[in-house]
């Protein structure tokens, strides 16, 4: 019996989604749902669909549907967390987790009482540059890590719920550059101080009570020393922000050692190993997903029928958006602040 999957909130990233993930459906039944009847049969109709729904609450109480991969604006995802776990559905939960600790351990929460497993929709943890990478930097090839980059600069769309940081948890740092901070995380575990400061704004408020999203963060992380010859652990540094037009094909990443460093693009399926014999670049099989989406939703159901934890935890989501809270924070006070926060707080619009 295939396994059913369906998509709840019909926007733009549920059908990029859907097609990526086209090569699971041998295995899988999609479904999607929409509060409009006619949106979700048309998307059914485009990304080949088993059938469609007019409304979440009867998609989450149809036995058709196993599990839900939740694709609303953020300031929803605790409600139809609680809505799926309620109905014994499992959670695919796309990043972030919450826009707050206190609304992610909510999530955590729903999801454990009604017995679901609950993944976080990280398809970043699995684009094959950076599982290659993970394995570089475990395995010692790269030696000590000093310093870790990741960089985009990009016309991005802050525009509707986007745009307000009450509804977004904040602008551009939790929506798309919560994906290098989980990244970050991944490859080089969590830092002990972060310092982030907003870049000036080029987008303006689209109403004059709307709580101001930030459209572009700097941060750099501080780690703790890991051997006790180092006086200093390593740096990492992100640059997410808005540009008038893209600087580089894909985001890319630098992560330097003491005996050579590793480069990669988010997207792209290659890795330019740079050592003292000079600079070699090894391409890596993507099996037509170099997004990663086919292989998260494949992990997901396949932790499920296995019943086993997922990668991506709903925990490590939880520490991801602590995270991006921790840098906000930062430019709160304009100020490094200690990771983890030694008080956890609720809060999620910004204030500058």
């Amino acid at each position: 019996m295939k396994f059913g999957l369906c998509v709840i909130g019909c926007g733009a990233f549920a059908r990029t989604f859907a097609r990526e993930m086209r090569s699971e459906l041998a295995d899988i039944d999609l479904y999607f749902a929409s509060r409009d009847a006619r949106r979700a049969a048309n998307f059914a109709t485009l990304l080949g669909g088993k059938d469609s729904f007019g409304s979440y609450e009867s998609a989450a109480a149809d036995p058709r549907v196993d599990a839900v991969y939740i694709c609303t604006p953020h300031h929803l995802h605790l409600a139809h967390a609680r809505l799926a776990a309620d109905a014994g559905k499992h959670i695919l939960l796309e990043k972030p987790l919450a826009r707050t600790e206190a609304e992610a351990q909510s999530i955590i929460a729903v999801a454990a009482a009604g017995g679901v497993t609950l993944m976080v929709a990280e398809n970043c943890r699995f684009m094959p540059p950076v599982r290659a990478v993970k394995e570089m930097a475990d395995d010692g090839r790269l030696g000590e890590l000093r310093l870790f980059q990741l960089h985009e600069q990009f016309p991005f769309n802050l525009t509707g719920w986007r745009s307000d940081a009450e509804l977004n948890g904040g602008g551009a740092f939790i929506d798309g550059g919560i994906h290098k901070a989980s990244i970050m995380a991944y490859l080089a575990g969590s830092p002990s101080e972060i310092y982030a400061a907003a870049i000036p704004s080029a987008i303006p408020p689209q109403s004059d009570n709307q709580k101001e999203a930030e459209d572009g963060v700097v941060v750099m992380l501080r780690y703790a020393p890991h051997s006790p010859s180092l006086k200093t652990g390593m740096v990492g540094i992100i640059n997410h922000s808005w540009s008038a037009g893209p600087h580089a094909p894909r985001p890319w990443a630098s992560l330097a050692g003491s005996a050579a460093s590793a480069v990669f693009d988010l997207g792209n399926c290659w890795i330019d190993t740079i050592d003292p014999s000079g600079r070699q670049r090894q391409w890596l099989n993507h099996g037509n997903d170099p997004w990663g989406i086919a292989a998260m939703v494949r992990e997901f159901r396949q932790s499920i029928q296995e019943a086993r934890p997922p990668t991506m935890t709903g925990e490590e989501g939880a520490r991801d958006v602590a995270l991006v809270q921790a840098a906000y924070a930062s430019i709160r006070k304009a100020a490094p602040v200690p990771f983890p926060s030694p008080c956890h707080s609720g809060r999620s619009p910004l204030s500058f």
